[in-house]
């Protein structure tokens, strides 16, 4: 009886197999848990991303997506200039720079006489546009500021020439990743070099001309908005005053007290004005009668050197104009 049974569940088993299969859809399906270790592998991975720390600031190039030759031709292209190419290349390579590259070659055992590198830093071209650019900032502002007193020229052009506007200047013109540096980002010395060097390299692939041409269009426009009598630090104005009177042949100044409000008051204000020779020169408030005199002496030396708010614009631009051949070397000093 058992044999029976064994040979008919054989028999239906062999008729299964021999049965074609139905195709069978897998779904998703869909159910309703609770992941217990998924807060904790997420607060891991968080705990080890602020231990590992930042990810590093890395250059394009590490990337492959960089082009230097094609970004230094649209540098020179951004600013409408004819660069040389080999000169401008140079103007952003940074004694460092050639330092970590002779090291690497040096490691590999390359010869470096019979394998030159082939790279010169930009420390001579940055001379060269230190010199153009004082050069060409002086003489311009002796031209735009004929009354102003040479002291006061050189403040403004030590404010131009200064770490911080230069460096202002370099980082906002695109030569962050243009720079060949040891290190990424490149130290903010390398921004102000690279900077001059630029200049020295535009005067020597065209002329000196379209290089003060640059300067005037990229650094004279750091005075906009700035008041140029607060560049320069007066430390006595009504000594000056009346030395600068004097040299004129006009009399001395004579304070008078204008008017007055809420003398007996915390909200004091006195109004005084400076007269030479009964002509009123300068006034201004202030509040007690010191400062208002020495507001007043200002606001005289502003008008007598004519750097007064209400002045015209300094010329910018197209408006290109030359005064090398009648303008003085420089304007008037308050020391002989």
């Amino acid at each position: 009886m058992a044999t029976i049974r064994c040979m008919r569940l054989m028999h239906c088993m062999q008729n299964l197999l021999l049965l074609p299969r139905k195709t069978v859809n897998i779904c998703p399906v869909f159910h309703r848990s609770y992941r217990r270790g998924l807060r904790r592998y997420l607060k891991e991975l968080y705990q080890r991303r602020l231990k590992a720390g930042p990810e590093p600031e890395r250059h394009p190039s590490q990337l492959g997506i960089w082009n230097h030759d094609a970004e230094l031709f649209a540098f020179g292209k951004r600013f409408g200039e004819e660069f040389d190419e080999n000169l401008l290349k140079r103007a952003f390579v940074q004694r460092n720079y050639i330092i970590k590259e002779e090291n690497k070659r040096k490691e590999l055992g390359i010869d470096l006489i019979t394998v030159p590198l082939g790279l010169v830093d930009n420390e001579d071209l940055a001379r060269k546009g230190e010199e153009i650019a004082s050069r060409y900032i002086k003489a311009y502002l002796r031209y735009s500021y004929p009354h102003m007193f040479e002291e006061g020229i050189c403040a403004v052009h030590d404010f131009l020439m200064s770490h911080q506007t230069l460096l202002h200047i370099g980082m906002n013109i695109g030569l962050r990743e243009l720079i060949m540096s040891a290190e990424y980002p490149p130290p903010e010395q390398a921004y102000i070099l690279t900077f001059k060097a630029v200049i020295g390299a535009l005067a020597v692939s065209q002329n000196v001309e379209r290089a003060e041409v640059f300067v005037k269009d990229i650094i004279i426009p750091q005075l906009i908005g700035k008041d140029i009598n607060e560049l320069w630090e007066i430390v006595n104005p009504m000594g000056l005053l009346k030395a600068m009177l004097a040299s004129e042949g006009r009399g001395p100044p004579e304070p008078r007290l204008l008017w007055h409000s809420a003398s007996a008051t915390v909200m004091s204000l006195y109004h005084v004005g400076l007269y030479s020779d009964k002509e009123l020169i300068g006034k201004s408030p202030g509040e007690t009668v010191t400062i208002a005199e020495e507001m007043a002496a200002r606001n005289a030396l502003k008008h007598l050197m004519q750097t007064t708010d209400s002045r015209a614009p300094l010329t910018l631009g197209k408006r290109h104009f030359h005064w090398y051949g009648s303008h003085p070397a420089g304007n008037y000093r308050l020391k002989s």
